[in-house]
């Protein structure tokens, strides 16, 4: 009998995380224009009457999806659609360096745990910053490679100039 009702009792916590981060999606859409500063996740809360653990847990589900970006040091930031996260640019710039001086190859696959220590990150940071130059061109996801499911260096068969936009550094 007490094992239902824990099971009861995480199915009802997961559903009011669930809830929580639909509603803090939808704030953050519809209320907060691309660059602008969050509120602080204990105002979230009480403007949204949700308790404050579950909004800071649906921030980091943002930050993760690189829609806001958290900072330690002040507030969060809402991106813009297609901004590279602040956190992931200096590995894109790498990659994209590594890829234009011949250091990964075409048809290599990426090195994610390498890169993941390499920069200090987490491996879903990784996969986000990549995932990002994948929708630039710059990089491909490709699901059935020859290494397994990766992100892989492009064929040269499309040239650069055709490739959709480069992430560029942080501006000074």
């Amino acid at each position: 009998m007490s094992v239902h009702r824990s099971l009861s009792a995480v199915s009802a916590s997961d559903q009011a995380q669930d809830k929580a981060r639909a509603v803090v999606q939808w704030y953050v859409t519809q209320n907060i224009k691309p660059g602008t500063a969050l509120p602080s996740p204990k105002q979230l809360a009480l403007t949204l009457s949700l308790p404050a653990a579950h909004v800071r847990q649906a921030l980091r589900h943002r930050d993760t999806a690189g829609e806001i970006a958290l900072d330690s040091n002040g507030p969060a930031t809402r991106l813009h659609q297609g901004e590279a996260h602040p956190c992931d640019r200096a590995l894109q710039l790498a990659v994209q360096e590594r890829i234009s001086t011949g250091h990964y190859q075409p048809g290599q696959a990426l090195p994610t745990g390498l890169l993941s220590t390499e920069f200090r990150l987490q491996p879903h940071q990784v996969q986000r910053a990549l995932g990002h130059l994948a929708a630039c061109g710059d990089i491909r996801r490709d699901e059935h490679g020859p290494y397994g499911p990766g992100h892989y260096v492009p064929s040269p068969g499309i040239p650069r100039a055709q490739r959709r936009t480069r992430v560029s550094p942080d501006p000074e």
